[in-house]
């Protein structure tokens, strides 16, 4: 192997290590914050909620939070098994797209969305679930 392949070799090993610590930070960053927001919350629930719709947009917040996190726990370990093959696998990537599409249909305010982009959006979320299915039923082939 020569010099210039080693010297690239290392570089993409500390890059991912640097990539792999920022989004350690950020995931415990998001954690704490949201553990804190939910806790400051939950105290003041009662005076903020009086109604079932403000409720929903209280609860889709939460839910969305929580994709946020395992958003980053999933972009982790896309970019752990990259260290460990050397390659990106797809599955992994549309796993990650499909946690980013699902945190935003939840937070799509139905009552203003336009029809054509409720149905973007489902043809979204189709279209990625379909091409995990395949990549895992033939990927295993």
């Amino acid at each position: 192997m020569s010099f210039q392949d080693k010297f690239w070799q290392g570089f993409d090993l500390w890059v991912l290590r640097i990539l792999q610590v920022m989004l350690a930070i950020g995931i415990v960053a998001a954690l704490a914050t949201m553990a804190v927001l939910m806790a400051q919350g939950i105290l003041t629930l009662h005076q903020r909620v009086d109604t079932v719709p403000e409720l929903q947009r209280s609860v889709q917040s939460l839910f969305a939070g929580v994709l946020l996190v395992v958003l980053g726990l999933e972009l982790m370990d896309t970019l752990r098994n990259y260290f460990i093959e050397h390659r990106l696998r797809v599955e992994f990537l549309i796993s990650v797209a499909l946690i980013a599409v699902a945190r935003h249909v939840i937070q799509i305010d139905y009552e203003h969305a336009s029809a054509a982009s409720v149905v973007a959006m489902a043809a979204l979320v189709l279209g990625l679930a379909g091409g995990y299915v395949l990549i895992r039923r033939f990927s295993r082939v």
